[in-house]
């Protein structure tokens, strides 16, 4: 198991609004919450929450550092996790592998919510809080957040992934609609593998598409490649959104069968490191043709002898 090692401060003295309702039911809102793990998305999370009228109690994460800046930005203070003072809501911002430690930690009592951002769980981390009979939530944002503030501008609008215990379908849809103007998605538990994995192939493929498109820019001179690639790379979301689908916006020498053309980039490109990531996205561009019938077999067959091998 993963050592996690949090901030720590006193337990205040007073009982937590949390404590006083009936903890049969899911919590009302407002609702009180703690934040265990002060990442980007958690600590965006309950930045959000706290606009929304929700109110923190308390933070904690592995290090000092970001326990006090997700404290400063919510008004609360910083603790061990294990010093979190009881609350509705505890949001669980801690890598995959350490979920199940900080699930074990954290105060959770009958009714009380522990909820994880982690894509590829489900409930099973939360388990060691459940077993006290808590309610879990995995509830996952399909947003790529590289810091607290592009995650707290980027989240609302978002889809989020839900998986959770039957008693908080509703609380998790009126959260997420509500609170943080997302677009909720059920997701079987089974699922969640797969539902993160094509947030990470969209994600990080399009960084490592653009990255390679850089590098090929570069090699020929181009100053900014950015500036060159950003627009289009723009447009094909927009595009893809507006077309319902990214299948049919496919555009280029793949789909307008010209053999030619992919003959003349794989000679430009031979000996350099472009060649092979435009050979993988090629490879995968014609696949996606084929499976839309925008191209027959017999095109895609001469395309993909151009490519060769897997390098």
């Amino acid at each position: 198991m993963v050592h996690v090692s949090f901030a720590y401060a006193s337990l205040p003295t007073g009982t937590p609004r949390g404590l006083e309702r009936d903890m049969s039911i899911p919590p009302s809102s407002p609702f009180t919450f703690t934040l265990a793990g002060a990442g980007c998305v958690g600590t965006a999370v309950a930045v959000l929450l706290a606009r929304a009228g929700h109110m923190p109690v308390g933070t904690a994460s592995r290090s000092a550092g970001s326990a006090e800046r997700a404290a400063g930005l919510l008004g609360a203070e910083a603790y061990s996790v294990a010093r979190l003072p009881p609350a509705d809501v505890v949001l669980v911002g801690a890598p995959d592998d350490a979920i199940a430690e900080v699930a074990g930690l954290v105060p959770a009592v009958r009714g009380s919510v522990v909820w994880h951002f982690a894509g590829a769980r489900g409930l099973g981390p939360l388990e060691p809080a459940l077993s006290r009979g808590a309610l879990g939530a995995a509830l996952h944002p399909v947003q790529a957040c590289p810091s607290i503030e592009a995650a707290t501008l980027r989240l609302p609008g978002s889809a989020w992934g839900v998986t959770c215990s039957d008693e908080l379908r509703e609380w998790a849809q009126v959260v997420i609609t509500g609170d943080l103007r997302g677009i909720p998605v059920t997701v079987a538990s089974k699922d969640r593998p797969a539902w993160h994995a094509s947030s990470v192939i969209t994600a990080n493929g399009i960084s490592a598409l653009l990255s390679a498109g850089e590098r090929v820019l570069g090699s020929i001179g181009v100053d900014d490649p950015i500036a060159v690639l950003g627009p289009i790379a723009a447009g094909v979301i927009a595009n893809a959104r507006e077309a319902g689908g990214a299948t049919a916006t496919l555009t280029g020498p793949v789909v307008r069968g010209e053999v030619a053309v992919i003959e003349r980039h794989l000679a430009a490109l031979e000996g350099t490191e472009g060649r092979a990531p435009y050979a993988t996205a090629t490879r995968m561009i014609i696949a996606a043709a084929v499976a839309s019938g925008r191209i027959d077999n017999e095109t895609a067959a001469k395309m993909s002898a151009l490519l060769g091998d897997e390098r």
